[in-house]
């Protein structure tokens, strides 16, 4: 009997130790894994604050950059009305969309990316010497005519656009009607052939549409009552 007694009470003995050690195993493995979790933050933090320190040199010469930048002389820029802002806009959305009106109306190709350049002087930059009528319309004529020729004697190549380019800013100097889009018109007419249309590219697009941008661009600046052009020739 005591005999019995003394097994089960040492089996109960075993039984409770082993539920202890999975207890301790468990417990173990918790705050191993709470050990690893905070590690794992404390390393995550640590490598975001050593990128953090990174940046700084990076945003440190940004300031510097920029300091310097500020220190440079600046045009003095004057307030801007907004009625001349509004005027700029409707100008130049109604010469550009005549064009295209009668582009897609008559089927002439009176649509050219120059134009859009000229547009911004005619309607926005209105007293600048390079948007009035003689620059214009003469600059975008003798440039169409120097590409067209350049063309047709040496063809599309990379040295014929440069010199194309190059003879149109020459002859619109000497003929006082330096017109910045005009360069444009020559590189188009040398590397398209005056877009197919050989030398009535000179007169549709390039003439018939810039004098419906000035001819707009005065109606319209005269019913704003904005002055241009300040000279016609």
């Amino acid at each position: 009997m005591e005999r019995k007694l003394w097994m089960v009470k040492k089996r109960q003995t075993a039984e409770e130790k082993k539920v202890l050690d999975v207890a301790f195993e468990v417990q173990k493995d918790t705050e191993e894994d709470k050990r690893g979790i905070s590690v794992y933050l404390t390393d995550f933090i640590r490598k975001y604050s050593n990128k953090e320190r990174d940046k700084m040199p990076f945003t440190e010469r940004i300031n510097k950059v920029s300091s310097v930048i500020k220190k440079l002389p600046m045009t003095p820029h004057s307030a801007i009305p907004s009625r001349e802002v509004w005027l700029s806009l409707w100008g130049a959305f109604l010469g550009i969309g005549f064009t295209a009106l009668l582009a897609y109306l008559w089927r002439f190709p009176m649509l050219l990316g120059p134009f859009g350049a000229s547009s911004v002087l005619i309607y926005g930059a209105y007293k600048s010497p390079l948007a009035q009528p003689r620059n214009v319309l003469l600059g975008h004529f003798v440039s169409a005519c120097i590409g067209i020729v350049v063309h047709d004697f040496f063809g599309a190549t990379f040295w014929s656009i440069a010199l194309g380019v190059a003879l149109a800013l020459v002859l619109m100097t000497v003929t006082y009607s330096i017109h910045p889009p005009a360069g444009a018109t020559a590189y188009i007419a040398v590397q398209t052939g005056g877009l197919g249309a050989a030398y009535m590219y000179i007169f549709n697009p390039v003439t018939l549409g810039a004098f419906i941008l000035v001819l707009i661009g005065v109606i319209f600046n005269k019913l704003g009552k904005r002055e241009y052009p300040t000279h016609w020739w």
